[in-house]
């Protein structure tokens, strides 16, 4: 058996997706993350498959306005409101002050309860500049030493 990446026991691993990043964990470090179930051998295929997908939609800049309109609609407070998405006070509080946006599959739920629009297809430009850093601009290690002379 393989160890898990996080804890290191010995055991059956899953697949999960914590702080961003798809790793191998035991189903005690699972609960740290979302657990992704992949069935066959074209699991990274189709992993990155789902990326591109996602990458194809964005929220619209104007949600937390609307977010907030439609909740003022159905004369709901915050609270009742965060009870009925099941999602926390706090969470719903920032995304009407607009400090940050909901997840392009949490906005989708809002969508269909709400009966608003917060998810349009992205534009994307076929052309994808790159930028290459050359040997002049990665730093070493000796950039943050100080040597002490004897």
């Amino acid at each position: 058996m393989v160890s898990c990446e996080m804890c290191g026991k010995s055991t059956e691993l899953l697949e999960a997706e914590i702080e961003g990043v798809i790793l191998k964990v035991c189903s005690g470090c699972s609960k740290y993350g979302i657990v992704r179930k992949m069935t066959n051998s074209n699991s990274y295929f189709r992993r990155n498959l789902l990326n591109r997908k996602e990458q194809e939609f964005k929220i619209v800049n104007n949600c937390a306005q609307l977010i907030r309109t439609a909740r003022e609609k159905s004369g709901l407070s915050q609270e009742d409101f965060a009870k009925f998405l099941n999602e926390k006070e706090s969470i719903v509080a920032k995304w009407e002050s607009g400090a940050f946006k909901p997840f392009v599959d949490v906005a989708r739920r809002l969508e269909k309860k709400l009966g608003i629009v917060l998810i349009v297809k992205e534009e994307s430009g076929d052309e994808v500049k790159v930028e290459q850093k050359g040997k002049a601009d990665e730093l070493t290690l000796g950039d943050f030493v100080k040597v002490r002379k004897r």
